[in-house]
């Protein structure tokens, strides 16, 4: 990876989207390339991780860098742009515990959606850009981030293109508790019961940061035959759990209304020892244009610290290159 880039932080005031009393900001970090970027990469972190899952890695650190899928994307020609969701990371969380349990798929869609209209009015300032002409974007998003930007799309559509890690509507009734099963494939029916759900699971509707001893957390990460300074990358980056959105991706059906509703093209990557199948994915899509399924070799679930990292992130950019092409 070479050229030069540049690193920037802000803050981003999404308030009027926040259905609570306060204020609220959403943290977004930024690597840009010196010009005009081809098109931003929105990207949404998955359960338990921090914007930084996207940015990994001591930045004067030749080993560490090497996991920057940001630094990666960005010599390629793309802005990249990564969020934590309100009540997560640096992002603000309410002020009072039970208003975590109002903070629903929706309701954080709205606020991301918001978060995107702020860095792209800063994207055009920074690079001078006309007034009213947005980059082209591209939503990417991890596991539970991937399913929190197919329902951003399905509500507000910003993106030209998804690329979706780890993505499903299937759920994964092996972490299921007691009768979250029966809640399985009715929709409705599991918003509504969303909160009482998390609040009979997780005690709260931030659950801590993930610990070794749980076996959904240490199915998801487990770094497989990647080298220490892999895992270390991952806890580095960790954050509690969004317990309203992270508990909607186990239960089948959660987010298929979302999923049903998209039609723009579609890239899916899961890892061959990930906790699902990337070619069991696209008939969840029935309305998308394209849907690209591709299985990474010798990779658990985070993708970003597997040993064949590079060619995932360059299956990526090649893919992108063609959707931004065809326009």
């Amino acid at each position: 990876m070479g050229g030069a880039l540049e690193r920037t932080s802000w803050r981003i005031d999404v308030s009027t989207e926040v259905e609570l009393e306060g204020n609220f900001e959403i943290a977004v970090d930024a690597v840009l390339p010196a010009s005009e970027p081809v098109a931003l990469v929105f990207c949404l972190p998955g359960g338990f991780l921090s914007r930084s899952y996207f940015d990994l890695g001591d930045r004067v650190d030749p080993v560490e860098r090497s996991y920057s899928m940001a630094e990666h994307l960005v010599a390629r020609g793309y802005a990249v742009a990564m969020l934590d969701h309100l009540g997560c990371g640096d992002s603000t969380r309410p002020a009072h515990l039970d208003d975590g349990y109002r903070l629903d798929v929706d309701a954080i869609s709205r606020a991301n959606q918001c978060a995107w209209a702020g860095i792209q009015e800063r994207l055009r300032d920074h690079y001078a850009l006309p007034a009213g002409s947005p980059l082209r974007s591209i939503g990417l998003g991890h596991s539970m981030g991937s399913a929190l930007t197919v329902s951003q799309q399905a509500k507000h559509e910003p993106h030209m293109a998804l690329v979706l890690q780890s993505f499903s509507t299937a759920g994964l009734r092996a972490f299921l508790q007691e009768d979250e099963e029966s809640y399985a494939n009715d929709p409705e029916r599991i918003r509504a019961a969303m909160p009482e759900l998390v609040r009979k699971r997780f005690g709260s509707p931030y659950p801590g940061a993930t610990n070794d001893d749980d076996e959904g957390s240490s199915a998801a990460f487990s770094v497989g035959t990647a080298p220490p300074i892999a895992e270390e990358l991952l806890h580095r980056a960790a954050t509690n759990l969004l317990g309203m959105a992270g508990l909607l991706t186990l239960i089948p059906g959660g987010y298929a209304p979302y999923a049903e509703a998209i039609e723009t093209p579609v890239f899916i990557a899961t890892g061959d020892r990930d906790l699902g199948r990337a070619n069991l994915v696209p008939p969840m899509l029935p309305k998308a244009r394209e849907v690209l399924a591709y299985t990474l070799r010798d990779s658990r679930h985070c993708h970003n610290v597997a040993n064949t990292r590079a060619e995932l992130w360059d299956r990526t950019a090649d893919w992108l290159d063609g959707v931004v092409r065809r326009g």
